[in-house]
């Protein structure tokens, strides 16, 4: 290992205080190239320590001073110097270095070197950014539920070190592979893919590349949609429970007779079963929102409010209340998932905001009195001017 007294950072510092002495003797005894060199000299002792880009432009319009063949000499052996000055503290695009030193060259060509290493240093680095191929990993599908987090992992791979934009507005630095926890929400239900900018830096901070990554999709499934899908499992997996027996009646249906009861007491008997003396419930949606996600939450309400009332009872009512009117719509448990694509279909997204004191939208919503129901289900704002009992209001 080397000394660190021959490292990079004190051989750096130690060659910019001796090179003014150098510029001196090389001078002797021009008066103007030798007082440029004796001021360069006091300015590396205290003022320019802690600056470095500046500083090395000075020692470069210093060795312009110089006569050739010194001149050029000292511009291309400067170059290191000047590599190492910008990685440290440069601010100024690779357009201003090359322009700086194109200006610097006409009025004193022994600087062409180190026009030729701003041209070239910037042209490698561009090269070498626009030829790295970074590669994605995500699992194999992404999908998950409007409104619900999804938690993936996400792994980025770079032939360069770069700094990266995630989805999740998180600025990481990769520098080969790199593996991070994404956790995203989605609003509304769509196919989305998210932006993932790329943003290689050359190390003299004077070249800047960006390049857009494109994410797989995902996914996002309506909240109805899954509300249904649970819906349809709870009611196919009910078991309804016998509270007591009963005479048949005229009109009862016959797959509620009690047939081993009826073996038994030798005349027809019908099964009791728990909550059917409430009777059948009866539902009203406010099938109007004023957002697209406003509308899902509402039609995710109704999925689970029908599910839950056709597991004590085998049909329930729905009153959609629209724009047009109301719609009555029969639910029941063999038809379900129609039923909702039914009243998923009526739904409307106003695309709009609710005026003070919930007044008409520019004459958008229907001037009635709710139907009678044992349950009304719509947006807060729209939906509470209209609740007389039990509500969910979202």
């Amino acid at each position: 290992m080397p000394s660190p007294r021959w490292s990079p950072p004190p051989i750096y510092d130690a060659a910019r205080r001796a090179l003014p002495l150098l510029y001196l003797a090389a001078a002797w005894p021009s008066p103007i190239p030798a007082t440029a060199a004796l001021a360069l000299l006091a300015l590396e002792l205290k003022p320019l320590a802690r600056l470095h880009t500046p500083a090395l432009l000075l020692h470069y319009a210093a060795a312009a001073l110089l006569p050739p063949p010194l001149s050029p000499a000292f511009a291309a052996a400067l170059i290191p110097l000047l590599h190492i000055a910008k990685t440290k503290d440069n601010t100024l695009p690779w357009y201003a270095h090359l322009l700086i030193f194109a200006v610097a060259t006409a009025s004193s060509p022994s600087l062409a070197p180190a026009l030729a290493y701003t041209a070239a240093e910037t042209i490698w680095y561009y090269v070498k950014f626009a030829r790295d191929k970074p590669a994605l990993e995500t699992p194999s599908k992404l999908e998950t539920v409007a409104g619900r987090p999804l938690a993936y992992r996400l792994k980025i791979k770079t032939g360069a070190p770069a700094q990266a934009q995630l989805p999740d507005g998180r600025t990481v630095y990769i520098n080969g592979e790199a593996d991070f926890d994404m956790k995203l929400r989605f609003d509304t239900a769509g196919l989305y893919t998210p932006a993932i900018t790329l943003t290689y830096t050359s190390p003299t901070k004077t070249a800047t590349y960006r390049r857009r990554l494109r994410h797989p999709p995902i996914y996002v499934i309506p909240r109805v949609r899954a509300a249904v899908e649970l819906g349809a499992r709870l009611i196919a997996g009910y078991v309804e429970e016998v509270t007591g027996l009963r005479e048949y009646t005229p009109g009862d249906p016959l797959k509620r007779l009690h047939w081993k009861k009826m073996a038994k007491i030798l005349k027809p008997a019908v099964k009791m079963l728990e909550g059917r003396a409430a009777g059948e419930m009866r539902i009203a949606a406010l099938l109007y929102a004023t957002t697209p996600k406003a509308m899902d939450k509402v039609l995710e309400a109704l999925a689970g409010a029908v599910a839950t009332a056709l597991t004590r009872a085998e049909k329930t009512e729905i009153l959609a209340i629209t724009r047009r009117g109301v719609i009555r719509v029969e639910a029941q448990r063999r038809n379900y998932r129609e039923a909702m694509e039914n009243l998923v279909a009526l739904a409307e997204a106003l695309d709009a905001k609710p005026a003070p004191a919930y007044a008409d939208l520019a004459g958008l919503l229907p001037k009635q009195e709710p139907p009678k129901a044992d349950l009304l289900i719509g947006e807060r704002p729209l939906a509470k001017p209209l609740c007389r009992g039990d509500c969910i209001l979202l």
